[in-house]
């Protein structure tokens, strides 16, 4: 242990510091957009994202997008590599570039708007993006990239370094291996972008409300005789007051991106860093204490801290080396490393007041501040072998692969003294003394090693598909002298009897996880729980309709069961969720897509001490959502585009007992997309308004009695310019 004492809103320095390459892609590119300006382009392209697709479809190439652009034909299925819908055992979403930059998702929570499975445990607009899929929570540090977990942007991840963001749904431990933080519910992996064929040049300027300004810019080049070496660099600026009033909000983001095109042979090599800055304040996380039913909510502009010491800061810095070798005919060989590093310091919690039924009318309440600052770092590697043979009429595609990864760190957190103020009229706060400085605890120290063997039976000419695979795990948790093994199995299949368009698929599926490391403001802050197992069972249909896709699931997840007793988390039990979910994606006519879906969950407590909520549903989780969007090409108006989406969440139980429910919610959100030009030059304009009827709401649960505010009515303007 240690003592460690950052002065007042400084990041803790990196021993590798990538904040360079953020600066100098920022500013490179900014200048040569500058350059590119006083151009004539020699004739007039479209304006339109730059995807790279193999000339033929490989588990290593990136499958294309599906009718409509919004989302792709297939996604990344961790060791199996890319697989098309149509043909994986799970149900899994991938958005494309094109999709996100027209409804101008800043965030990889943003873009999971668009699932109906998806839910987040923190507020939009929180400088930490934490998430429920299927009713089990995923952290934000339990992103992959590529299918490598740890090596992501955490706590607030942007979507301008990545060409998709996919999302399995379900313990991915067998395919994408073990997240640190050990998330069943689902596995969310993030895929950089790549220079493609045709050369790009594009700067973008944002606006949000209420007055944050930014510039992204987005360079791809090829270079040499055949076009082998490809670089594309993105560099992001930004800035200003957010729609939460007083707050202002900063971000600097650079990503480099390599890639070499060999004889049989590629690799490639991606270098970012991500900073946060955030000052007066963060949405509202109230803690209701004794009510029986649930107060009205406030605006969700209401900034309840917003003192000149209220801050926080979130940097991270990544490098990922990725490459593969073509052996013979049928066999490949493949290869991965990296390394990141993570920090945050500041008030990252969150505003988090404690309001009581005594303080019903007047809205008075008092909250505690938690200044906190920590660092982690992840490394991880891969090392693997894929094939494709035939045994008789049988068909193989067998994969063999072995992975590491170490995740260390720790935090300190400490509780200013009380703070007064009012949840719908607040008043500006002077930070009392209690949160400068504490004592560094090292939270974990954690090695998770997997060799994993999966194989693809495919007979009667790929009509049925039979996956099998094992998975051989270790956690060792060394802090908490934890060790435990285990061979977690893989069974999928996939059935077409009436052709390429109907696919029947069905999964049993176990995972081993991590336990989770309690944090801050449970008073056992810093316990570690024993690894655990989870077991999803999943059927399901997939049909093409012309350009339309869809997908009706049915699924049963089961886990350990973390409750809340005594302001600790304990474990206790066993949540089990079931649920059925429609998702859609694709074009109803030439002029009208459609994305979203819903879903139903009812997630139950089994197996509890002594009975203790037995049979009660799971605090947290809605029976209903649905998240349903539309696109509309206007006729006779070329370039332009009008879009929306309905997100209702239904009511969800705000304690394990079952006696207070949160109401349900529904909002909308619209926009509009213009592609046009300014003489020769390509532009695309782009407006979006979330929260139109500026409903005020409890967006979601971050634990029994705590509730997250939801977002106000906010507009975001956007103008891409391609030269």
């Amino acid at each position: 242990m240690q003592t460690r004492r950052p002065s007042r809103g400084a990041t803790p320095a990196h021993p590798f510091a990538l904040r360079q390459i953020a600066q100098a892609c920022a500013w490179t590119l900014l200048a040569g957009a500058g350059a590119a300006l006083a151009q004539s382009p020699a004739a007039p392209v479209a304006l339109k994202e730059v995807t790279v697709n193999a000339a033929a479809e490989t588990p290593e190439s990136l499958p294309a997008a599906a009718p409509g652009g919004k989302v792709a034909q297939g996604t990344r299925l961790g060791v199996l590599g890319n697989v098309g819908v149509m043909d994986t055992p799970f149900n899994m979403t991938g958005y494309t570039a094109e999709g996100i930059a027209d409804q101008q998702a800043q965030t990889v929570g943003a873009v999971l708007k668009n699932d109906p499975s998806v839910r987040t445990t923190t507020n939009e607009g929180h400088i930490v993006e934490n998430f429920i899929i299927r009713g089990f929570g995923v952290s934000a540090n339990s992103l992959a990239i590529n299918g490598a977990f740890g090596l992501a942007p955490e706590q607030n991840t942007p979507t301008e370094l990545f060409e998709r963001v996919e999302v399995l749904k379900g313990p991915g431990a067998m395919m994408l291996g073990l997240p640190p933080a050990g998330d069943v519910g689902g596995a969310i992996n993030l895929v950089p972008k790549r220079a493609g064929k045709t050369p790009l040049t594009r700067v973008t300027t944002t606006y949000s409300s209420q007055s944050n300004l930014g510039v992204h810019a987005d360079v791809a080049r090829r270079f040499g005789a055949d076009q082998r070496l490809g670089v594309r660099v993105n560099g992001v600026l930004s800035g200003g007051e957010t729609w939460l009033n007083h707050q202002t909000k900063a971000r600097e983001i650079g990503h480099l991106a390599l890639d070499y095109q060999g004889e049989g042979w590629n690799v490639e090599a991606d270098a970012y860093s991500l900073k946060n800055k955030v000052r007066k304040g963060s949405p509202m996380q109230p803690i209701l204490t004794g009510w029986t039913t649930v107060p009205r909510a406030p605006d969700g502009s209401t900034n309840f801290f917003y003192g000149e010491g209220v801050y926080s800061n979130t940097q991270t810095q990544g490098l990922i080396l990725r490459g593969q070798a073509k052996l013979n005919a049928g066999w490949t060989a493949f290869a991965s490393a990296g390394k990141a590093q993570h920090a945050y310091d500041g008030f990252i919690f969150g505003t988090r007041p404690v309001w009581t039924p005594a303080n019903a009318a007047t809205g008075n309440a008092t909250g505690t501040a938690y200044n906190s600052w920590g660092e982690y770092t992840t490394t991880t590697a891969e090392l693997g072998l894929r094939g494709q043979f035939s045994t008789g009429a049988v068909a193989h595609k067998l994969t063999l692969a072995a992975n590491v990864m170490s995740y260390e760190g720790g935090s300190r957190a400490n509780g200013t003294a009380a703070i007064n103020s009012n949840i719908y009229h607040p008043r500006p706060i002077t930070m009392p003394a209690g949160g400068a400085a504490s004592t560094y605890n090292k939270l974990n120290d954690d090695v998770m090693t997997a060799l994993s063997v999966a194989d693809t039976l495919a007979f009667a000419d790929d009509r049925l598909q039979l996956t099998l695979g094992l998975r051989a795990q270790q956690v060792e948790q060394k802090l908490s002298r934890y060790k435990e093994s285990a061979v977690t199995p893989l069974v999928g299949l996939v059935a077409k009897p009436w052709g390429e368009n109907v696919s029947l698929y069905g999964n049993y599926v176990e995972g081993l996880s991590a336990g989770t490391t309690v944090k801050a403001p449970y008073a056992n802050e810093g316990e570690t729980f024993k690894p655990y197992k989870s077991k999803q069972m999943e059927v399901g249909v997939k049909w093409v309709s012309g350009s339309l896709t869809q997908t009706v699931s049915l699924f049963q997840i089961s886990k350990p069961a973390l409750i809340e007793a005594n302001n600790r988390q304990v474990l206790d039990g066993e949540q089990r969720n079931r649920g059925v979910e429609w998702n859609v994606f694709g074009q109803l006519t030439p002029a009208l897509s459609l994305l979203g879906g819903v879903a139903y969950t009812e997630a139950d407590q089994t197996q509890t001490t002594k009975g203790v909520n037995q049979g009660r549903a799971q605090f947290g989780v809605p029976k209903l959502t649905l998240n349903l969007g539309a696109d509309w090409a206007i006729p006779g108006v070329q370039g332009l585009s009008v879009n929306g989406r309905v997100n209702h969440t239904g009511a969800q139980w705000l304690t394990g007992d079952n006696s207070v429910k949160l109401p349900a919610w529904t909002t909308l959100d619209v926009g509009a997309r213009y592609a046009t030009r300014f003489g020769a030059q390509p532009v695309v304009l782009r407006a979006t308004v979330t929260n139109l009827a500026n409903r005020a709401y409890f967006d979601s649960i971050w634990g029994a009695g705590r509730v997250n505010v939801g977002a106000p009515r906010a507009v975001r303007l956007s103008a891409a310019f391609d030269f």
